[in-house]
Formats: structure tokens, C-alpha cells, sequence
């Protein structure tokens, strides 16, 4: 059977992340299985992982009846990201879920569901993946971003694309239980990683040298790159929040 129209593959994917982790009732293996009648042990690793991004709808009810879901809970109509058609062009609707700084390290947490809203983009260039979208703060990027604009931001997982020289992107920096996010240009001095300011300020000319990752992670020391910038919306009009 084929996959409904309305599937949200990182939606599933956080479904069944949440499904499997180390305190849930279930472990990869054993919720492939259920899902699967026996016959297929790594599904939900491929999935999770990125290897499968076109579940059929066999699958989907499969899966949710092992984790006792109703269907309609493993595809919502009205995810994080929700579609309308103006004319001849699609477009998306993608949550503002907190807000990154630039210039500073600022520690990361979600908004409250009251405190977010939408904002309308352009088809997922880059189908299967996962988008987030952030306020930005701060200055640091005043040059190419202006304070307040929404971040259209790839998540860099599973495989899809990797941050190369050039991106802006938002970095990641842990501090035992305490994460920070901030927002900068990518660059590379043949040896270290760089992060970059293109700030009109002085203060935020210093830049941030983060190391020389492993194939599988650019990140050192507890920093790691999660998104890379696809576009910023700018408002026009004063949001209420």
C-alpha cells in the first residue's frame, strides 16, 4: 500500500526515537519485529537512521499498532509542518520553536507551544530530511542576517547533507546538562574548523576555532554543528507574542 499524503518522515522518526530509548519498553529490534510480524528486525534502525524515508502504509499500521497508537497520531494533518497550494506553487508552514543568538553562546530551550508560530516557506529542498526554524538574536550576523529574522534551518542528521565551508550554520556547544546554540559562518583554515562572525561590530570579529572533527561529526570538545541555515525570513510587520 502506499504512503498517505499527509506522512511526515522526521515526525515518524522522533515517533519511534522516543519508542526506543534506553528506559522505554521497547528497544529497536524487538519493535522492528512487532511491527513486522517477525519478518523484518531492522526496520525501525533503518528508518531512524535515515536508510528508509518511504515507509509504506502497511508498514505505519504496523508500527502503530505495536506502540498502541491510533494511525492518525503517527500522521498527524497537522504537524510541525503543514502544506497549502497557492496557485501553481506549494508551500509549507514550518513552527519557530525557540530562538538562537548571534554573538553569543545562549542556552538552548524550546519555546513554550503558546509562545511559537509559523511561518510560511518553500518545499523541503532536500525531501526525507528534517527542518527546524529559529528566531534569531543578537548582531553577529548583521551583515547577511538582521536581528529578528526567522531561520529556515536544515537539521544535520542521518546522512542527508553535510556542512561544508561557506554554510552559515548553527552550532551546538554542551556543558555537562547545559546546551548553548549560536549562529555563524562556517570556514576552514586547512587545518581547524573556524566559525566566523559577519558582524558591523567590532566585538564579534574574534573568530571561534572548533577543531578538526572525525568524518561522521564536525564537532570537538563539545561542540557540534545540528543545522545549517537555508534561508531567512524576514517580518515586515510587528509579531504579538
Amino acid at each position: 500500500m502506499t504512503q498517505p499524503s499527509a506522512f511526515n518522515i522526521a515526525y515518524l522518526r522522533k515517533i519511534l526515537e522516543e519508542a526506543t530509548a534506553p528506559d522505554a519498553k521497547w528497544n529497536s529490534r524487538s519493535l522492528s519485529l512487532a511491527a513486522t510480524s517477525g519478518k523484518n528486525p531492522y526496520l525501525v534502525r533503518d528508518i531512524v537512521k535515515g536508510k528508509s524515508t518511504n515507509p509504506t502504509l502497511d508498514t505505519l499500521v504496523g508500527l502503530a499498532k505495536a506502540l498502541e497508537m491510533d494511525i492518525s497520531q503517527m500522521i498527524p494533518a497537522a504537524a510541525s509542518v503543514m502544506h497549502r497550494v497557492g496557485g501553481a506553487q506549494s508551500y509549507e508552514m514550518l513552527e519557530v520553536v525557540g530562538a538562537v543568538a548571534a554573538g553569543v553562546w545562549r542556552e538552548q530551550t524550546e519555546w513554550s507551544q503558546e509562545d511559537r508560530y509559523s511561518i510560511e516557506v518553500g518545499p523541503n529542498p532536500f525531501p526525507g530530511s528534517e527542518r527546524l526554524a529559529l528566531k534569531m538574536e543578537g548582531l553577529s550576523m548583521d551583515k547577511v542576517i538582521p536581528p529578528g529574522s526567522d531561520l529556515e534551518c536544515l537539521r544535520v542528521a542521518y546522512g542527508y547533507v553535510e556542512p561544508q565551508p561557506g554554510d552559515i550554520v548553527i552550532v551546538q556547544r554542551d556543558k555537562h546538562d547545559l546546551h548553548e546554540l549560536t549562529c555563524k559562518r562556517l570556514d576552514h583554515d586547512g587545518q581547524n574548523y573556524i566559525l566566523r562572525a559577519e558582524s558591523t561590530r567590532a566585538e564579534f570579529q574574534e573568530p571561534i576555532v572548533i577543531g578538526r572533527p572525525d568524518e561522521n561529526s564536525i564537532s570537538d570538545d563539545g561542540i557540534t554543528i545540528i543545522a545549517i541555515v537555508l534561508r531567512a525570513h524576514q517580518s515586515l510587520y510587528a509579531r504579538r507574542r
